[in-house]
This record gives structure tokens, sequence and C-alpha cells, in this order.
């Protein structure tokens, strides 16, 4: 519909069927045709660490849809640069095969890089008439600092009134 949705967060105790509702949510914004990014957070793991790779993957599926689109290559330019610079993490270790784009999520902060790519994310969505759906599960087990760059990263690409969430 051309608007940005609002990030949602479930919560309650053990066994209350948290994930499953998380699934049927997944599953259903991927029969409208959006792009999904479904990850779960392991403990002593970086959100830079699990988010890339999963991030990748989803650009490289929405690149395949239709035509290929300069904005699904600047949003990769920009995970290229988001994760070069992110080798503090010691868990992330991938290979990407893609210029960066200087300037463009690469300043080595976690909350102004996050939130760049993010915009790059959202607008590659855009331009491909689709949506991009960030679903983490496990949550609870991302470093605070990490939780906060994400929060940041998406209400900026729902002030832009992207299509990613």
């Amino acid at each position: 519909m051309g608007r940005a949705a609002r990030p949602s967060v479930l919560y309650g105790l053990r066994g209350v069927g948290k994930t499953v509702l998380l699934t049927a949510m997944r599953d259903a914004a991927e029969g409208e045709g959006m792009a999904i990014v479904a990850i779960e957070a392991p403990e002593n793991r970086s959100l830079p660490g699990i988010l890339v790779p999963a991030l990748r993957a989803t650009l490289l599926r929405l690149d395949r849809m239709k035509q290929a689109s300069e904005g699904v290559r600047r949003a990769l330019r920009a995970l290229a640069g988001f994760a070069k610079l992110k080798v503090k993490y010691d868990d992330l270790e991938v290979g990407l095969d893609f210029d960066v784009e200087p300037g463009l999520a690469d300043s080595g902060d976690l909350e102004a890089d996050l939130a760049d790519l993010m915009v790059a994310i959202g607008e590659a969505a855009r331009e491909k008439g689709s949506a991009v759906v960030l679903v983490i599960d496990e949550l609870q087990y991302v470093p605070e600092e990490q939780l906060a760059a994400l929060i940041s990263a998406l209400h900026r690409a729902s002030q832009k009134q992207l299509p990613s969430q």
C-alpha cells in the first residue's frame, strides 16, 4: 500500500506460542509477495553478524524480481560497506563481492550505519514495488546497544515512509 509498517515485538512466557505467531506473520507477509529476512538471534552473536548474511540473501532475491535495479545494487553496496567496517565483531566474517559506496553505511558507528543500511534496503524495496520484512526470533539475545541501533534504524526507515520493517 506504499506505507511503512510499525515494528512489533511479541513477548510473553516461554511456550505461549510467540514463535508460532511470528512464523504465521512471516508466512502471511511472504504470501503477499514481500521479501522476508528471517533470522534467529543466538546467544553470543552480534546483530551485524546475524543480519549481514540474511540481508545479502534477501537483497539478491529482491534483485531477481522483475528486472535488476540500481536501488538493490545500491543497497548491496551499503551492505558491503556496513560489513567491511564491522570486523570488530569477531563473528562477522562474510565476504561480499560488491563494491562499497564510500560514505554509505561505512562510518563505523553502528547506529548511523545500520540506519543508512535500512534506508537503502527500504528504497530498493520501494523501487521493486515490494517490502522487506525483518523477522527476528529470540530477540532477547541481542545486546542492548545493538537492539537500540536496530530500533533507531527502523524508526528512520519508517520516518521516510519506506516499505521495510
